[in-house]
């Protein structure tokens, strides 16, 4: 079993990613950090690269790739360091030939280079909306009995016959939406920890949580955070965590 994962942090965010080729339209290389799951990348040679240079090493241990089309045009996806852009030190730290298009999750023990690659290989290119891999931020602490991953409300319309009979529903999307409950966290890690990832991405900006990614890594969600996060006080240097997120079910 895992502890929850908030994933954040992306070594695509330290310096302005390069890109082996970029296919014709809108597919610049920068739709790739900008956390939106309808902006894409799309190389226009294969095999393609996007490689950072982050200015000194720094470590990942995660990979979250959303709103892809791996799986469809038979596609595999790598994850490299390198100590001298990828000269003599070209170390593959995680791979996957995805078996579906859902959203992917690669995790790996954690490992610190000065330049990383996402690399692409197959026939055909793939478009890529979101590409993260850094270092997860992991809870102390296991998720309270009362969550429930795996819940979801129909957004949709529901029809009916002038009688009143069911005549079924138009499904727009399934969404999901959760209150994350900690409980029994350090004040020094809410302090210290969370509450600088709140200030610098969670309040604001998309992010991946997975709630077990070593028994259920396909249930990793792209999710946002509502207005409050709740720290109430315990006795002794404890107190809990509430962040209520949401996001849609792919």
């Amino acid at each position: 079993m895992s502890k929850p994962k908030f994933l954040y942090d992306s070594r695509l965010s330290d310096a302005t990613p390069v890109a082996s080729s970029t296919a014709a339209g809108d597919y610049n290389v920068l739709n790739l950090r900008d956390w939106r799951p309808y902006t894409w990348w799309k190389p226009s040679a294969m095999p393609a690269t996007v490689t950072v240079d982050c200015g000194s090493a720094k470590a990942a241990d995660y990979a979250l790739v959303y709103g892809h089309d791996l799986a469809t045009k038979a596609a595999m996806i790598e994850i490299r360091g390198s100590t001298d852009n990828f000269g003599a030190s070209d170390v593959l730290v995680a791979s996957s030939t995805p078996a579906s298009d859902a959203p992917l999750l690669l995790g790996w023990a954690s490992v610190s280079y000065r330049y990383w690659r996402a690399r692409v290989t197959g026939a055909a290119a793939p478009s890529l909306a979101i590409v993260a891999s850094g270092a997860a931020l992991e809870a102390p602490v296991y998720l309270d009995g009362s969550f429930s991953p795996i819940d979801r409300r129909v957004e949709g319309q529901t029809n009916r016959s002038e009688n009143g009979h069911p005549l079924g529903r138009v499904v727009y999307f399934e969404s999901w939406k959760e209150m994350v409950t900690l409980r029994n966290v350090s004040w020094t890690w809410a302090r210290d920890t969370l509450v600088p990832a709140w200030k610098a991405h969670l309040r604001g900006s998309p992010f991946g949580f997975i709630w077990e990614s070593a028994l259920y890594p396909g249930d990793v969600l792209l999710v946002q955070s509502a207005d409050r996060l709740g720290i109430p006080h315990r006795a002794g240097a404890l107190c809990d965590v509430e962040m209520e997120l949401e996001g849609v079910i792919q």
